[in-house]
């Protein structure tokens, strides 16, 4: 018996665990907690350790199916993974969702986070929820891993039907593994398929409600320590606040503005992404900035700084410009 392993990560709600699931022969093996940070806008629940599955290939191969957890602040859990259980892996699908505001962030993000993994095996990028959001396409996404430097497989997939998620172990390991019979393979796990029965119009009113349910400031002031919230747009106009304290909104609006002069006057810095006034006697004020967007958050001081990060690119990435 020929053992093959696949490591699949990405941003929560990228299809990670739906992707296993999807293929797995036997019930996975899954952590997961509910959350309790910015994810809640498109998730209730979150890995937090790993995903497992296995996919019996043929009588003489089969595939373990290892997830990681997507939020950065479980990225322990990364190490452990790719230093043990999946060291001797076949390659790496990174899995990107098309619905974020950036996906190549999201692509360049990781890519950092797993380059050693990946020097010496395959990558494949996996594009996900395409179906609500068509743009960025393929060739849009080839163009710009070429002028990322990526020279890679892109393929898009819809996680919840195992038909779909197959390409991507055909691409692994079918070279491989000529004795598989894909049309047998793709029967039997039809019964895995988590696709909705649903009309399109049933479909995109689910998707409203989720999206009016949970605003963005709601999302942030979700998280542990976040004290207040403030949202302005490509203008940088507020589009919408619930911090408190005028003396803070102010300071937020202020360090925004800031950043936008140290670019134009300090241009060998780059893009700044952000800035925080941290003082041992008071809140953690930080502002998250982007072209289109900028986000500013008033937090406890006993809270991590990496954490109120993670939170803010996630809720940049998901928030309606």
């Amino acid at each position: 018996m020929t053992d093959y392993k696949v490591l699949f990560t990405g941003s929560v709600c990228s299809g990670k665990t739906t992707a296993i699931r999807s293929l797995s022969d036997i019930e996975t093996v899954d952590t997961d907690a509910r959350v309790s940070d910015s994810a809640i806008r498109r998730k209730r629940k979150t890995t937090i350790a790993m995903d497992y599955g296995v996919l019996d290939l043929s009588d003489d191969a089969r595939l373990h199916l290892y997830g990681t957890p997507g939020q950065e602040r479980f990225k322990f859990m990364w190490e452990v993974m790719m230093s043990d259980l999946v060291h001797d892996a076949e390659g790496l699908v990174l899995l990107v969702d098309n619905t974020r505001n950036d996906p190549f962030k999201d692509i360049r993000f990781y890519v950092e986070e797993f380059r050693d993994f990946i020097v010496r095996r395959r990558l494949i990028i996996a594009v996900t929820h395409s179906d609500e959001q068509a743009e960025p396409d393929h060739d849009y996404y080839m163009q710009e891993l070429k002028a990322m430097g990526l020279f890679t497989t892109v393929i898009f997939i819809d996680a919840r039907d195992p038909s779909s998620v197959l390409k991507i172990v055909k691409e692994l390991v079918g070279h491989r593994e000529k004795e598989i019979a894909w049309s047998e393979l793709e029967e039997r796990l039809a019964v895995n398929s988590s696709m909705p029965q649903v009309t399109e119009e049933e479909h995109e009113s689910s998707s409203a409600d989720m999206s009016e349910n949970v605003t963005l400031l709601d999302a942030a002031m979700n998280t542990r320590g976040i004290t207040g919230a403030i949202h302005l747009g490509a203008d940088r106009k507020v589009l919408s606040s619930n911090v408190s304290s005028k003396q803070n909104k102010e300071l937020l609006r202020s360090m925004i503005n800031l950043v936008t002069a140290l670019e134009t006057k300090a241009s060998f810095l780059g893009h700044i992404d952000d800035l925080v006034l941290y003082g041992p006697q008071q809140e953690t004020l930080s502002v998250f900035v982007e072209k289109e967007q900028a986000l500013g958050l008033c937090s406890d001081k006993e809270l991590s700084i990496n954490v109120v990060k993670q939170q803010a690119m996630d809720l940049l990435q998901w928030s309606q410009r």
